[in-house]
């Protein structure tokens, strides 16, 4: 059973007096920046293990010691200071998360890339964005080459590594004051190939209530570790490293998702909590032993993508009530919860309703009430916080204030004169018992206009024809949804766990 919100808090010292003392004294030395975050965890966590990364692993007093290390060395050797911009194109690994502290302390706005973007996309990224430096990861060795020529200082991270983990130089001059951090950024829209930036600046007060519903809903305070393979550019990565690091929880980062790989790590760090998105669950749950592995974990938190019904039901059957559905975009952040309970009482998977401090809107609704979710919180994106902004996702609502998602705005297409939405059709496939994962997307055509295409991964032990596919969907979608073409085979993922097809792009 869970602790009240004020036991929690002051088990994690945040109200109780040391500890306000405590987060004066980090603030003033270190200005509002995660640095000082890191401080304050360091203070009271010293030796509990924070990290484990590759065959690494640091505490949290050597990891603030670290975080401290590299922000002197980019402040005498890399001459970086409050205002200049910094691109980081990295895996999770320790100089990934050490430089988001350390550029913090120095006022240097942050600047997260996806790993997925071709050369071309950085290169213009980091023209637009008039960067002082790049660090990159070296096995990203198809970019490498490339990177080198473009108009700022590049370093790898592997370099960065060295010096802060193999050199003994002492750095004697002092940091500059500051009062607050910069923003740090995600790209955001990589499923349409359109990035664009969605940025935060670090605050005493904005974040409190979806990190209030973190710990009351959720009960994160009271676990002790996670492991991370979702990526730090992406929004919801970032997130639950900034969580975790606050509460003093053990990080066991992933380069890459491999399932065998984070069914390892999470039984052998008896890891508690399991961020991820659905693709990467649904191929988790393929894997042989993953009860087995499993075992440790007590809350899953789903996000990022839609969550189907099988998912829900199996991850019951294996490891009880432990899914959690929470919804967010990068742009607007936190926004909807739901629970075991309200996962397992609900037929259709629901998204939970909002958090406090969360308005919600479903603007242009259709005959059945489906619309538009439109959101307005104070802890939105940098020129968005407290204004209404469109998610574009398609939404319903029932009468208790649940709602439910229906698939993307932009994706809803018009076939034959009708409405057609892959959504509709991925979530029927979903239940489909051979099914591991569906992409659905729309082509154009010259009767229609446009028309649904699909491409399915079956159970390894499994064989189907397109024939028993459109037999099974036959009653379950309408006939302007029924897919024109049905592929078998892998569906690729991107890091951040989604598609690597497009919308309106076959592949």
């Amino acid at each position: 059973m869970q602790r009240p919100l004020f036991h929690t808090l002051t088990a994690l010292h945040f109200v109780t007096p040391h500890g306000i003392v405590r987060w004066v004294r980090c603030f003033a030395s270190e200005g509002i920046t995660l640095m000082a975050m890191l401080k304050f965890s360091a203070k009271y966590y010293p030796e509990r293990c924070a990290v484990v990364s590759d065959k690494l692993r640091l505490n949290y007093s050597q990891l603030h010691q670290h975080a401290r290390r590299l922000a002197h060395l980019l402040y005498t050797d890399y001459n970086l200071h409050k205002g200049d911009a910094v691109g980081v194109l990295c895996r999770n690994h320790v100089i990934s998360l050490l430089l988001l502290p350390a550029l913090s302390r120095l006022g240097v706005h942050v600047r997260l890339l996806n790993t997925d973007l071709g050369v071309q996309q950085v290169e213009e990224l980091v023209r637009l964005g008039k960067y002082t430096l790049l660090v990159y990861d070296e096995e990203i060795q198809e970019k490498c080459v490339a990177l080198k020529r473009l108009p700022c200082t590049t370093i790898s991270a592997e370099t960065l590594f060295n010096l802060v983990f193999a050199a003994h130089k002492k750095y004697d001059i002092a940091l500059p004051r500051i009062f607050r951090g910069p923003e740090i950024t995600v790209m955001t829209g990589g499923t349409s190939g359109n990035y664009t930036e969605a940025s935060r600046r670090p605050s005493v007060t904005q974040f409190l209530c979806p990190f209030f519903a973190l710990l009351k809903d959720i009960g994160i305070g009271d676990y002790r570790s996670v492991c991370l393979a979702l990526p730090f550019y992406h929004g919801f990565g970032l997130a639950t490293l900034i969580v975790s690091l606050l509460i003093g929880k053990k990080i066991c980062l992933m380069r890459h998702f491999e399932a065998d790989q984070a069914l390892k790590i999470i039984h052998d760090e008896g890891v508690e909590v399991l961020p991820i998105v659905p693709v990467i669950l649904a191929r988790i749950w393929q894997q042989d032993d993953a009860r087995e592995k499993l075992k440790s974990l007590r809350c899953i938190i789903s996000g990022g993508d839609r969550l189907d019904r099988k998912l829900i039901e199996e991850t019951k059957r294996q490891l009880g009530d432990v899914l959690y559905n929470l919804y967010g975009t990068s742009e607007a952040g936190f926004v909807m919860l739901a629970t075991p309970e309200e996962l397992s009482k609900h037929e259709e998977t629901t998204l939970g309703r909002p958090i406090r401090g969360v308005r919600c809107d479903i603007r242009d609704k259709d005959k059945d009430g489906t619309g538009t979710l439109w959101i307005c919180s104070r802890w939105a994106m940098t020129g968005l916080n407290n204004r209404w902004q469109n998610t574009g996702d398609r939404v319903g609502c029932d009468a208790e204030g649940y709602y439910y998602h229906r698939g993307r705005a932009d994706q809803l297409i018009v076939c034959g004169g009708e409405n057609a939405c892959p959504d509709n059709v991925m979530r029927a496939l979903s239940l489909h018992p051979a099914v591991v994962a569906s992409h659905v997307f729309a082509v154009p055509d010259n009767e229609f206009g446009n028309v649904l295409n699909a491409r399915i991964e079956l159970r390894k032990d499994v064989s189907l024809t397109s024939d028993e596919i459109i037999e099974w969907l036959s009653p379950r979608i309408t006939r302007a949804e029924m897919p024109h073409e049905i592929t078998f085979g892998p569906i690729g993922t991107l890091s951040t766990g989604k598609h690597s097809i497009s919308y309106n792009e076959p592949k």
